[in-house]
């Protein structure tokens, strides 16, 4: 089937313009086109049509080939224009091209106009498709520098103050966005709700469904005393939301701050760490059932619990850290992470979480971050 042009011809020879058609059909084309030779003409043409290339003469009795350029520029539509004269010179010729015109054929020589008509026509579709690739992108930009806003606005703006402790949580997503997120949740009776999780992938929709967690969890964890009814809970409405498609996996440990207790349930996430004031490992605060969102009918059950001691450290985080890959393929690994915390144990834990993730981002190099690091730090005082 022949492709179809839409020609717009500034013309005032009728026999030229349909020569010019003929040339084009001869060329295989189904040609569909309008002749004007007035600037009225011209922009009522280009003001009601779609048109796939102009073929222009230089000279008409009330018009010329640069007012039709500059009308067209004017429109601010980008269609190929052609020069077709009978003879103008060379300087004429390089001026009209200066100005904008994508070619330049005499009438006497026309063995280039399909050619040209088509070379001018697939730049013009590869620029108008760049176009849309461009506004799309830049669209899909200011919806993820928004959601990175709002995304950003959720985390704790400041760790609670709690004597005796010290408390810090951090953040940085790999993307514009990230499906990572951590929380320090004021609960009845005094209690301390410490919170990371990860949505499964990157962007907006981790995003959302990691904002649509956090709320669950405010809500709950103000009616329900007990981690892992909270988690029961919360993981019933997000399975109904997410169908299967995504998952979160999610650490919630709730601290007594009067007796440094803490009881934890952890669904499918990386197990949190404890340590003691040497830097030795004392616990490690391992999944206890599946990820949320998979299974509606999920029970989860609180650890029992934990009694920190004073010097004690809790890191609670997210896998970015641990899976952070080496121009060598060698993974940051858990090891890494104790040697890590254990080493700058006696900072503060603002200070432990910076340079744990600083020392994730120097182990994969040049590369970009593969994926969000969170972390939370809790630190027992040694006078407590």
């Amino acid at each position: 089937m022949s492709q179809t042009l839409r020609v717009l011809i500034v013309e005032d020879s009728e026999l030229d313009a349909r020569v010019l058609v003929a040339l084009i059909q001869a060329g295989g084309y189904k040609v569909h086109s309008t002749r004007v030779e007035t600037a009225a003409q011209l922009s009522q043409a280009l003001a009601g049509g779609e048109w796939d290339v102009i073929l222009a003469d230089y000279n008409l009795p009330q018009f010329n080939a640069p007012a039709a350029l500059e009308l067209l520029r004017q429109s601010q539509l980008d269609i190929p224009f052609i020069v077709i004269s009978g003879g103008i010179g060379e300087d004429l010729a390089v001026r009209i091209m200066k100005s904008g015109a994508h070619d330049y054929l005499m009438k006497g020589s026309l063995a280039r106009l399909v050619p040209a008509v088509e070379r001018e026509v697939r730049e013009a579709r590869e620029r108008a498709s760049h176009r849309v690739a461009e506004t799309a992108l830049h669209a899909a930009q200011e919806q993820m520098r928004i959601a990175r806003d709002i995304q950003q606005r959720l985390f704790p703006s400041a760790p609670p103050a709690l004597p005796g402790f010290d408390l810090a949580g951090v953040s940085l997503p790999a993307d514009e966005t990230g499906g990572d997120y951590f929380d320090f949740i004021a609960m009845p009776d005094g209690m301390i709700g410490l919170v990371v999780g990860d949505v499964t992938g990157h962007g907006i929709g981790p995003a959302l469904l990691m904002a649509e967690t956090r709320a669950y969890l405010r809500i709950l964890t103000q009616q329900l005393g007990d981690v892992g009814a909270i988690l029961t809970h919360a993981n019933r409405v997000l399975a109904q939301d997410v169908g299967g498609e995504r998952f979160v996996t999610l650490l919630l440990a709730q601290l007594d701050p009067t007796t440094r207790a803490v009881r934890y349930a952890n669904a499918g996430h990386v197990p949190g760490l404890c340590m003691d004031k040497h830097g030795a490992t004392k616990y490690e605060l391992r999944r206890t059932n599946m990820p949320l969102g998979l299974r509606a009918d999920t029970q989860y059950r609180a650890s029992e619990p934990i009694v920190l001691a004073p010097g004690d450290v809790l890191a609670l985080m997210t896998d970015g850290v641990e899976e952070s890959l080496s121009a060598q393929q060698e993974l940051f690994g858990r090891d890494r992470v104790k040697q890590v915390l254990a080493a700058q144990r006696t900072q503060p834990a603002c200070v432990m979480v910076d340079c744990l993730h600083r020392a994730a981002r120097e182990h994969i190099g040049e590369f970009d971050q593969p994926d969000d690091y969170t972390t939370i730090i809790l630190k027992v005082s040694e006078m407590s």
